[in-house]
């Protein structure tokens, strides 16, 4: 990688030592609004085909695993537009855990109702707001759980954390199922815990199920992260010295203050922390060359007369 003149030329094509990841914003987005309104559809749907007879809708793990799942998407969607103004997406840990806590309802959902449901109910599981709910929304809120990590890894003591809903609904359903009843005001077993065995190994196989994909929604959340760590440092070949990386640093700064308004400009420090750690350079030196590249490209911008027409 050269430069001319100690400065970056403003290309689409140019890549940069730090890669920005503007496309998880995009993914964000458009997955966390589809979340949003193919959940709640599905759910009016429901609520409008419900008859009088029927367990109450809001007494399905479905329909309250999917809710939970969709305002997390409510939770992303401000900082994917966000992501995409200031061109580099990031959450707080809190709306990741609870992205991982819907994740993990609706996959359960799914893996219940393809290995029970199903089987049992016939194509009743799959159709209606059932296809939607049990289907089409898990695999949506899945995949935007893991296609948009955000370099945060989980602990164990996080993945039981994210467990805690579930064990809430576990309890719920055993006390109006098993200990009340449903002759005496409790629940109907719709998800048939003592039509082929006792109630306690069904509560053993659904909590050992729940861990199971907890585990696996963990492992694989925390892989990508690597992968993506492992993605964004490359470029970061070992002979780099730190006049070199202040170069880069400051590119990047001219890229940033071309394309992003001074109210939208992020300083990386995360990314700055990883580059001072590998290489010795001080974070400070790494921002304030940064800083000093954004400060430089919006000078250029107000002195650059106004064009009718170009590229960005």
């Amino acid at each position: 990688m050269s430069h001319k003149n100690g400065k970056e030329p403003v290309s689409g094509r140019k890549r940069y030592l730090i890669s920005l990841y503007q496309y998880r914003s995009a993914i964000a987005l458009a997955a966390g609004i589809l979340v949003l309104i193919l959940t709640f559809a599905a759910i009016v749907m429901g609520l409008r085909s419900w008859g009088d007879d029927d367990e109450d809708i809001f007494h399905y793990f479905t329909v309250l695993s999917n809710m939970f799942s969709a305002v997390g998407a409510a939770f992303m969607i401000p900082y994917a537009v966000e992501g995409i103004r200031r061109k580099r997406f990031m959450l707080p840990r809190w709306v990741v855990l609870f992205q991982f806590c819907g994740a993990l309802g609706v996959a359960i959902t799914m893996t219940t109702t393809l290995l029970l449901i199903l089987p049992v109910s016939g194509a009743a599981a799959v159709t209606g707001m059932n296809f939607w709910l049990h289907l089409i929304t898990p695999t949506l809120t899945i995949v935007l759980f893991e296609c948009v990590e955000a370099g945060i890894f989980f602990t164990r003591r996080e993945m039981f954390i994210a467990l805690i809903p579930y064990w809430v609904y576990m309890l719920t359903y055993f006390l109006m199922v098993i200990v009340i009843g449903e002759d005496r005001g409790g629940w109907k077993d719709i998800y048939y815990t003592q039509a082929f065995w006792p109630a306690w190994i069904s509560a053993i196989g659904m909590f050992a199920l729940g861990l199971g994909e907890a585990a696996l929604l963990r492992y694989i959340h925390n892989l990508r992260g690597r992968r993506s760590i492992a993605g964004l440092t490359r470029m970061w070949t070992e002979d780099l010295d730190p006049v070199t990386l202040k170069i880069e640093v400051f590119g990047l700064g001219r890229y940033m203050g071309e394309h992003c308004d001074a109210n939208d400009v992020t300083v990386p420090i995360d990314i700055f922390e990883m580059m001072a750690g590998r290489y010795g350079v001080e974070e400070y030196e790494l921002a304030k060359a940064y800083v000093k590249g954004v400060c430089d490209s919006m000078a250029e911008k107000q002195t650059r007369p106004e064009k009718t027409g170009g590229d960005r």
